[in-house]
């Protein structure tokens, strides 16, 4: 199956009266979701199912994806993909999918980055997935064991040059 992982885009700072769940995306960061919701449509992936951390600005960062995609199913909220949870629960809702299926994830660093690096069977490439706010990685993983993945893209704003 085709997972696509993206970091929401580039988020308000938190204060004393905003809490982490509750921050909003920066005008950057619509504008840099929008730039890579068009990356993803003009490639060869369709996207059956999204889902998201249940925080304000992964959720944005989903319907700006899905409004650029064109994509018209239920977007989902998982706590699995909510910050400090590590993502890899999702993998009880993914293996509902076939090995055809193009998921899209949209969550938080540095879970996402490990998850990417679980997808690809190889923790220690962590260390050189750099998840800037709006990149995304888009792997190609049998869903039987959800490890040992290849990489279609890894994307950030800087290396699409807009």
């Amino acid at each position: 199956m085709k997972i696509i992982l993206v970091r929401h885009g580039e988020a308000e700072n938190a204060t004393p009266t905003i809490s982490d769940t509750q921050r909003e995306l920066t005008d950057k960061g619509i504008s840099d979701i929008h730039k890579i919701g068009r990356f993803i449509k003009n490639s060869a992936l369709s996207v059956k199912q999204v889902y998201y951390s249940p925080y304000l600005r992964t959720k944005h960062t989903a319907e700006i994806l899905s409004d650029e995609l064109k994509y018209n199913g239920e977007m989902l909220a998982s706590d699995d993909l909510a910050a400090g949870k590590g993502c890899s629960d999702i993998i009880s809702c993914l293996v509902n999918f076939t090995n055809s299926d193009t998921v899209l994830l949209v969550g938080h660093n540095p879970d996402i980055t490990y998850f990417a690096a679980r997808l690809l069977g190889n923790a220690t490439v962590a260390e050189n997935l750099i998840f800037q706010p709006g990149s995304t990685i888009a792997i190609n993983v049998a869903r039987e064991k959800f490890a040992h993945g290849q990489i279609i893209w890894a994307i950030s704003l800087d290396n699409l040059g807009i």
